[in-house]
C-alpha cells in the first residue's frame, strides 16, 4: 500500500512539473489543466481523444495575435483527471462550460477537433446563446457503425504503433494513462446517449458554425457532416478532398486551415 501511495504522488508530483505552464481549475468533481495564450477575443482550442492542449502548437503562434486562446485537456487526457474513468461527452461540455465560469468568461469562440468538436455540438444545443462561432473539425452527431466495430476491437496490444508513439507525446502518465483511455474509448461503441443528435436537436445550434470533414474519414463517413450541414441552420461546410479522418494537421492543409479558420472566426469569411 505505501509504495502505491508513494507512487501515486510521484505520479502527481510529475504532472505538475510537466503541465507548471498552465493552471487548473476543480470542475465537476475533476482537476482540469489548462493554458491561456495571446489578448482578445476569447477562443477556446478543444482537442481529439488520445492526444492534448499540445496537438494545438503549430497555429498557436498566430491565433494567438487575434484572440485569447484557451487550451485545456479534456478529462483524462493530458494533465487533466477523470475519477469516473469514464468518458462521455455530455461530461466533457460541462466540463468546459464550468472552465468557462470559472475564468469568467460568458461568451467566446471555438475550434474543435473529432471528441473536441462533439463536446462542443453537446454544449451549443445545451446553451445556444455562449458559443459565438465554431469550428467543427473530423466532429460527429452520431457514432456511425464502422466506428463502433473498430472500437470494440481496440486494444493496447492491437493500437497502431504510430499512434501509441503520439500518444506518448500527450499522455504524461505513459502506458499506464494510455490504457485507460483505450477502455474509455472502446466503451464508447455500447454508448448510444451520448452521441445522438437528430436534425431537430442541431437545428438548436445558433451560432455560425464551419464543418471541415476529410471524404475518406474512415470513421465518420461524408454523409455525417453533410447531414449536420443541411440541419445546422448557419452552418458552412468544407470538404477536404481525399482527406481522412483530421486532415487538417496534414500537411497540405495545416496552412490553409489556419487562413479559413482566422477567416471565419473573425467574421470575414
Amino acid at each position: 500500500m505505501k509504495k502505491i501511495i508513494l507512487l501515486t504522488l510521484s505520479v502527481l508530483f510529475l504532472s505538475e512539473l510537466i503541465a507548471q505552464d498552465g493552471s487548473y481549475a476543480n470542475v465537476n468533481g475533476i482537476r482540469q489543466y489548462y493554458e491561456i495564450q495571446g489578448e482578445g477575443e476569447p477562443l477556446v482550442l478543444l482537442h481529439n481523444f488520445f492526444t492534448s492542449h499540445k496537438v494545438w502548437e503549430q497555429w498557436i503562434d498566430s491565433l494567438s495575435i487575434d484572440f485569447k486562446l484557451i487550451i485545456p485537456d479534456l478529462r483524462g487526457h493530458g494533465n487533466s483527471t477523470n475519477p469516473s474513468n469514464v468518458f462521455r461527452h455530455e461530461d466533457s461540455a460541462k466540463d468546459i462550460y464550468a472552465l468557462m465560469d470559472e475564468l469568467n468568461i460568458n461568451k467566446f469562440k471555438a475550434i474543435g477537433a473529432s471528441s473536441g468538436g462533439m463536446t462542443l455540438i453537446h454544449m451549443a444545443t445545451m446553451d445556444s446563446t455562449r458559443i459565438k462561432s465554431m469550428v467543427l473539425v473530423g466532429a460527429t452527431s452520431y457514432l456511425s457503425q464502422a466506428d463502433r466495430e473498430f472500437k470494440k476491437t481496440l486494444t493496447f496490444e492491437t493500437i497502431p504503433e504510430s499512434w501509441l508513439s503520439n500518444m506518448r507525446i500527450h499522455q504524461p502518465g505513459g502506458d499506464s494513462q494510455i490504457k485507460i483511455l483505450l477502455k474509455q474509448f472502446s466503451a464508447t461503441a455500447y454508448v448510444f446517449d451520448d452521441m445522438n443528435f437528430t436534425p431537430p436537436y442541431l437545428s438548436l445550434i445558433k451560432c455560425p458554425t464551419l464543418i471541415v470533414h476529410g471524404d475518406n474519414d474512415g470513421f465518420f463517413p461524408i454523409e455525417i457532416p453533410v447531414e449536420m450541414h443541411k440541419a445546422i441552420p448557419n452552418s458552412f461546410l468544407w470538404i477536404i478532398p481525399n482527406g481522412e479522418h483530421l486532415p487538417v494537421w496534414d500537411t497540405l492543409w495545416s496552412d490553409k486551415f489556419l487562413e479559413i479558420s482566422k477567416l471565419f472566426l473573425t467574421g470575414e469569411l
